[in-house]
């Protein structure tokens, strides 16, 4: 069939996918190691799981999912029918010998018309459904042709073979039997001449070979690295959960410049991210596995509402940076200023800021592709070692710095408005383990007239319940769960520090919250600074004092639409308690955003930027308001006193004051009590 010309192909091919691929390699192995190959159990079942079993892009988005699986196990199953095709070139009648071999045939031709149905409706979503995500890409258009190419080509190569061998050689009449389709096929060519079918049956072979070493040498050159390297990045993915920061070891950052033999270290003390070279290597590898499927978008705030912020475009503009500058990069020493900056050059500072942290991209990524992280270490080095704040943000580091509160209001006060409601404040230890729980009220329900309305409701549910609990008052610090998500770590481990050293010297064990980052905060963060507690959100306590019967409701509302917290459910899974509740207090079936649960869209006040202007494209909480209006709700109800506050500066802004009010499900269900 021509070994040596398949020989040249094969080899120059394989020297070009190398070649390609050691370029990107490389760069990965420049950058900042770190472990990624702790609890191989568990990783090794994500990728089970998540990468051959396609478990998020299935579970996602059913359609495109099946879409993509079918054409993944397609060509797992097609790798033996590409060994059978190179051994083809030195042994032109090489077939899968017996039984075996013959239900091979058929489930090489079953995967092949699989993926032509999948590459079919490829083509279908490209051109025709045009899903916003998508984004004008050739090289996905000359992927879905290529992999047409091989599969119309390999139906009629058997066709052809079939045609000329089948009456004359018992493996290949054999292997006909099995191939139903390229025995159609076979049955269909067999009135053209011989001398065409020779020419056919050749030119299909060499077609479908060239198209299958193009598509090796093209791989490592786009997106579509992603085939080889996805399975690896789901393996070496952070395993943690998307709620935690990055610690910054602050000691070791601000310790003595000396080091051991007493010599003076002229390295300059750094955190964060600031140049390529500060990423570490599954960063690297992950620029280079994203697939620009563009499915990080689809419930992403910043991208439906015009802002310069997707996980795809973030990926794509490093990528192409850690190519430009791959010289560099390899360097044992690099020069100064041989590298620029990352943000200002290649991330603009409207993209950094814009993001909420509302997860959703890396929770939507099929193969988990990490977003968070990078950002908080960009947001690091802006803060703590440029002094870099937008305005906004440095007015709320200064308050919080000063009154433990983003306001700036007097910290004395955190408890006045907790006065005639016969709330108990926390004098000792012996009280507190007479306590079911310690309310941590956080700073908006402390300070915020509206979700002060929230923390009164709350207070009398407890009331209601006989729920033992009591607040800290003026000796509650914030958990600085903000403060950390837009860089300002140094401020967040010191309000940290405050907290659990008040909270540990009452012997504190048991905390409820009406605020999900806080929750988050003392449940997921804590721990790293001594903080160890049993922390419960305010919705998971009122569905346990409902289900034990220590309180009852009415059924007293209607058309009530539930806004997710992304901290509450993408951050801590729980999406259920709040929906339990709702059903119990209304007279109808509670209404559901279409983007809800998982695919729910942040209310943008995440990360920070509740205490920044949105000077780009459409306000968040705009968006999201305009979300629920086709449902046409009553009430909008929430679980998170940032929720609150924008929904209801949006239903302000809009002026749906009359039709729609906010509440908290806490106010929910005061008001419904028996």
């Amino acid at each position: 069939m021509g070994p040596i010309l398949f020989t040249f192909i094969a080899v120059f091919a394989l020297v070009g996918f190398a070649w390609f691929t050691y370029r990107k390699l490389t760069i990965i192995m420049s950058l900042e190691p770190e472990v990624r190959w702790d609890n191989v159990g568990a990783r090794i079942k994500k990728v089970i799981t998540m990468g051959l079993f396609q478990s998020r892009m299935i579970q996602r988005e059913l359609k495109p999912g099946i879409m993509h699986t079918m054409i993944f196990w397609g060509f797992m199953i097609l790798l033996f029918r590409k060994l059978q095709l190179f051994t083809i070139a030195y042994n032109e009648l090489f077939v899968y010998p017996g039984t075996l071999g013959g239900i091979y045939a058929s489930l090489k031709d079953l995967a092949e018309l699989a993926v032509l149905i999948a590459v079919g409706y490829g083509f279908y979503r490209r051109f025709v459904l045009k899903p916003k995500r998508f984004e004008p890409n050739k090289e996905a258009i000359v992927v879905l042709c290529l992999i047409t190419t091989i599969m119309i080509t390999d139906f009629f190569y058997d066709a052809f073979k079939f045609a000329i061998y089948s009456d004359t050689v018992e493996a290949i009449a054999h292997e006909r039997s099995f191939a139903f389709i390229g025995s159609a096929l076979a049955t269909l060519v067999s009135g053209i001449s011989p001398e065409w079918q020779e020419l056919l049956y050749h030119s299909m072979y060499w077609i479908q070979i060239l198209t299958v070493f193009g598509f090796l040498v093209l791989l490592p050159i786009g997106e579509h690295f992603h085939i080889v390297t996805a399975l690896p990045t789901l393996f070496f993915g952070h395993n943690s959960p998307l709620n935690k920061v990055p610690k910054v070891d602050l000691e070791a950052l601000m310790g003595d410049d000396d080091d051991e033999d007493g010599d003076e270290d002229e390295t300059e003390p750094s955190v964060g991210i600031n140049t390529a070279k500060d990423l570490i290597w599954k960063d690297g590898l992950d620029v280079f596995t994203c697939t620009e499927c563009g499915r990080c978008k689809d419930a992403c705030p910043t991208f439906l509402t015009d802002k310069p912020l997707s996980l795809k475009w973030v990926n794509d503009s490093l990528k192409h940076h850690l190519m430009d500058n791959r010289e560099n990069l390899l360097k044992d020493e690099i020069e100064e200023d041989a590298l620029p900056t990352l943000v200002g050059n290649v991330i603009s500072e409207d993209t950094l800021w814009a993001c909420t942290t509302c997860g959703y991209c890396e929770s939507a990524c099929p193969i988990e592709l990490e977003h968070l992280s990078k950002f908080y270490k960009m947001r690091q080095y802006m803060v703590m070692m440029e002094g870099e704040v937008p305005d906004e943000l440095q007015v709320a580091f200064d308050n919080y710095e000063r009154q433990s509160n983003a306001w700036g209001l007097n910290s004395d006060t955190r408890g006045d408005w907790a006065e005639g409601l016969d709330v108990p404040t926390v004098e000792s230890p012996e009280q507190v383990k007479e306590l079911d729980y310690l309310f941590y009220t956080g700073s908006a329900q402390s300070f915020d007239n509206r979700n002060q309305k929230v923390a009164k409701a709350f207070v009398k549910i407890l009331q209601a319940a006989d729920v033992k609990f009591a607040i800290l008052g003026a000796e509650e610090g914030s958990t600085g769960e903000c403060v950390r998500r837009a860089g300002n770590e140094m401020l967040f481990q010191e309000l940290a520090g405050t907290l659990v050293e008040t909270l540990n010297s009452y012997e504190v064990k048991n905390i409820v919250t009406c605020d999900p980052h806080a929750y988050n905060s003392l449940k997921n963060e804590y721990p790293e600074f001594g903080g160890n507690y049993n922390v419960i959100h305010h919705t998971q306590l009122i569905e346990q004092l409902l289900a034990e019967g220590r309180i009852s409701v009415n059924a007293t509302f209607e058309k009530v639409i539930y806004h997710e917290p992304c901290y509450l459910g993408r951050h801590n899974g729980e999406y259920q308690a709040p929906r339990n509740i709702i059903k119990q207090v209304v007279k109808d079936q509670p209404l559901e955003f279409e983007m809800n649960r998982e695919r729910a869209m942040c209310c943008g006040a995440g990360g920070g930027r509740m205490w920044m202007e949105e000077t780009i494209g459409t306000r968040i909480n705009h968006e999201r308001l305009n979300q629920a209006l086709p449902q046409s709700p009553k009430i909008i109800a929430t679980a998170c006193p940032y929720c609150t506050v924008m929904m209801t500066d949006a239903v302000t802004d809009k002026g749906k004051e009359e039709e729609i009010q906010t509440r908290d499900i806490a106010e929910l269900v005061a008001e419904a009590l028996v």
